[in-house]
């Protein structure tokens, strides 16, 4: 029961890092999305360029960026968590093979 309790708790953590990793994506994203928005519509936003800054295109603009923001922060976490959990069954392999040695 234990081993499974550990398990669960650490399942938990790993999907708690996911979700700020998302949530941090998500900002990132909106900030971008908000500064180069700005930066466009005073640079682009006259003449034969005016069609695209209709409300539309600033609210896919948006949403976009926070999609990119998203899902580049999870494969990052995702990256740091498949070496942080390799490293641990490193450790583990390590131990269980340093006992069973000793114990001979």
């Amino acid at each position: 029961m234990q081993i499974s309790q550990a398990r669960e708790a650490r399942l938990s953590e790993l999907n708690n890092q996911m979700w700020q990793a998302g949530v941090t994506g998500m900002l990132r994203g909106s900030i971008f999305a908000l500064v180069s928005g700005v930066f466009f519509n005073y640079k682009y936003n006259h003449g034969h360029n005016v069609r695209f800054f209709n409300t539309p295109y600033k609210v896919w603009w948006f949403i976009s960026c926070n999609v990119v923001g998203i899902i580049f922060t999870t494969d990052i976490a995702k990256h740091k968590i498949s070496q942080q959990v390799a490293v641990e069954d490193e450790i583990r392999r390590n131990e269980y093979l340093q006992n069973e040695v000793y114990r001979k």
